[in-house]
């Protein structure tokens, strides 16, 4: 009781999250926490409300639940059966879902139901299977101190992790080989996964039921949509990993997770497992008032804007929007989070309290001796590359960041590098022209140039805007010559990449000349960031050994798209005055909202499945008598947990994760019991969309599930 008495007071004196502990593991926080499986401590999960042991967690060499988790594309996934079946989120497999689509055959619009194992769709989305793992920081720092420059540290890293991956792929070439940094610059883990290449599609719901409430209701609570999805795992026929082919065989996983359908009630202990892919609780104070006053509203910005011209320019043509939904999907997804991170960052003290922090920890810690000044210029140092980037921040996303939206920026600035290449060694011009004209193809595949124009205009305006040494806005005249571009026809454009390379190399066109015009400044501005990104890398690790060894904790290492666990509660909250929230939402809500705004279609032939009589009461609420869809509880979690399984005190799945409150947005900085909430499926849901929307008897049986 003193130990969580003295944690809560640190907590509030200080306002960050990352303080998670004292002196040693069975003082951290319940409920909070993307815990590496090194750092669990399993008394505490018991006390918590975990029925499982240790083992049944993580057992190298043996059969644990870690079996069952699987990475899959971006996102989080498990398997549900012995031939290889994976649940994870609708929106993770959406852009293969798109991709796949037609106007004429659209799965994205009606849904996708495999009948046969024949009948399922090769995707886009290799798998992950965490096989085991070792501390190697040693081996990856040695040499370090010997050191000059921090350019130099880097390199010295780099190598170390280049040979160890070597060494590993020597003794498993069968397994995928990962070093994975913890805390930058300071610890380092290795990680052996089975990779899996041959993913297939099984079943979707239709959109308007795993993507129900769209942007509107992203990143917030209540939810009412289906977002979930099926995918399967293959290998070659002599049961190793293979590339696609009709010739292999479902994966039989180590594990699999056991369905209940019996759901959760309020207050009940469940916990996720799964691979968050970046939080930044250890940063500086600094580092979190530039994301607030520079990085957040720059990008997000820049994203609306995009968002917007896809949505117009697709408005009326639907292989358009097919071609256009993945990119709007994730373009959405990230513009929102940042809106909330912003509302965050400016509703609560968490940057104060860390520059607070910081100038305690400059001005305080070890006053009057070496390793006291030591950590003062430490500190000084890090705040100062921090104030520069205000500065030069958004010329940077401008700059760099940004023109991945362009394959025209992309495409000039590839032709800039084989000018540059040809101008120092001209004995090797035609190899040059050869790599020019393969690395052209790519970048050039099919483009929307409506969009690209909008784009390129964007990009100069914005490099001119935030650079102090370049030229205005684009003037009318320069608006004219650019609208009249011949290299805005693509297929001209991509005639001369194939025929006629030396012809595009040597262009003057307007385009290519604005582009050419800004290349020193781009270039300085990258060049910049990229010093001042080594030089924070070797300072960090002193920084957090001196936050540590100031507040007296161990810190949790930030997620790294590495297997985490994350535990807590079925649980409401009020995130706003007179607000409050149960922690289920039902199918009662998705008729109340249907057909209210774009985002709430429901078609009429939906609506009749979703409405069933004499519905086992398997798929209700008890204390509600409703049909269960959403759930919320307060678990730690990020970008990545998206597709984790929500498990109960015995590890059995009750529902699948894929989402954060907008109050928990900010998760990547901090987490707070008072607006920290995440938002799953409840897998009653998902049964009842795989019975009655999709008919998939086969698929339930399959999973192991009588209802």
């Amino acid at each position: 009781m003193k130990k969580r008495l003295r944690n809560i007071l640190i907590r509030i004196s200080f306002g960050i999250a990352s303080v998670v502990g004292l002196t040693t593991l069975s003082s951290y926080t319940p409920e909070e926490g993307m815990f590496p499986l090194n750092y669990l401590n399993i008394t505490q999960l018991k006390n918590a409300g975990l029925k499982l042991d240790a083992k049944d967690i993580f057992n190298p060499g043996k059969v644990s639940l870690t079996d069952a988790l699987v990475k899959v594309g971006g996102c989080t996934g498990s398997f549900i059966s012995d031939n290889g079946l994976i649940i994870t989120n609708h929106h993770c497999v959406y852009g293969n879902v798109a991709r796949l689509s037609t106007p004429e055959q659209n799965y994205l619009e009606n849904g996708f139901v495999a009948k046969t194992r024949k009948d399922e769709l090769p995707v886009s989305m290799p798998c992950k299977i965490t096989q085991s793992y070792e501390d190697v920081s040693d081996r990856v720092l040695k040499g370090t101190s010997e050191a000059n420059t921090p350019a130099e540290r880097m390199n010295i890293i780099a190598g170390n992790i280049k040979g160890i991956v070597a060494e590993e792929k020597l003794k498993h070439s069968d397994l995928d080989i990962q070093v994975s940094e913890m805390f930058v610059g300071k610890s380092y883990t290795l990680f052996r996964y089975i990779y899996l290449k041959d993913v297939r599609l099984v079943m979707a719901p239709p959109l308007t039921v795993g993507q129900f409430g769209g942007d509107t209701d992203n990143w917030e609570w209540p939810r009412h949509n289906g977002d979930f999805s099926l995918v399967r795992a293959y290998v070659g026929p002599d049961g190793k990993p293979a590339p696609y082919s009709e010739n292999n065989i479902p994966y039989t996983p180590k594990n699999k997770l056991k369905v209940n359908p019996a759901g959760t009630q309020d207050g009940d202990f469940v916990f996720i497992m799964g691979y968050p892919g970046r939080t930044f609780r250890h940063e500086s104070g600094a580092f979190l008032d530039f994301q607030k006053k520079v990085q957040l509203p720059t990008i997000q910005s820049f994203f609306k804007q995009y968002i917007d011209w896809m949505k117009q320019l697709s408005a009326n043509d639907e292989g358009k929007r097919l071609s256009f939904a993945r990119n709007i999907q994730w373009m959405e997804n990230v513009e929102k989070n940042y809106r909330g991170k912003m509302q965050g960052l400016r509703r609560t003290r968490i940057v104060k309290d860390r520059i607070d922090q910081d100038m305690a920890l400059k001005t305080e810690y070890k006053k009057g001796t070496a390793e006291g000044k030591h950590a003062n210029e430490v500190v000084a140092r890090i705040h100062k590359i921090w104030s520069d980037r205000l500065n030069y921040g958004p010329l940077y996303f401008y700059s760099g960041t940004f023109t991945n939206q362009s394959a025209y920026f992309k495409l000039f600035d590839l032709m800039n590098r084989v000018n540059l290449q040809i101008e120092e060694h001209p004995e090797q011009k035609d190899s040059f022209m050869i790599t020019f004209q393969n690395r052209a193809k790519k970048i050039f595949k099919p483009i929307d140039i409506e969009l690209e124009k909008k784009t390129y205009k964007a990009l100069i305006n914005g490099i001119r805007k935030f650079s102090s040494s370049a030229n205005g806005p684009l003037t009318e005249k320069e608006i004219s010559k650019i609208s009249n571009s011949k290299l805005w026809d693509a297929d001209k454009l991509n005639v001369w990449i194939e025929k006629n390379p030396k012809k595009l190399l040597k262009s003057k066109d307007i385009l290519i000349s604005l582009h050419k015009d800004l290349l020193v400044i781009r270039t300085m501005a990258i060049q910049k960031w990229s010093a001042a990104e080594l030089e924070l890398k070797s300072l960090m690790p002193q920084y957090i050994n001196f936050r540590e060894d100031y507040l007296k904790s161990q810190f949790i290492p930030d997620a790294n798209s590495t297997l985490r666990l994350t535990y807590g509660y079925i649980r409401g909250y009020s995130p706003n005055d007179g607000e409050n929230h149960y922690p289920y939402t039902s199918l009662d809500g998705v008729f109340e909202k249907a057909n209210t705004l774009p985002d709430y279609r429901l078609p009429k032939p939906v609506q009749d499945k979703l409405r069933q009589t004499n519905v086992p009461g398997i798929f209700k609420d008890p204390k509600t008598g409703k049909i269960v869809v959403g759930i919320l509880y307060n678990m730690d979690t990020t970008g990545g947990n998206s597709g984790s399984p929500v498990l109960n005190d015995k590890g059995e799945l009750i529902g699948i994760n894929f989402d954060r409150s907008f109050t928990a947005t900010i998760n990547d900085y901090a987490w707070n019991e008072k607006y920290s909430r995440s938002i799953g499926v409840d897998i009653r849901y998902a049964l009842y969309v795989l019975k009655y929307i999709s008919e998939a008897d086969d698929i339930i049986a399959e999973m192991g599930v009588n209802l």
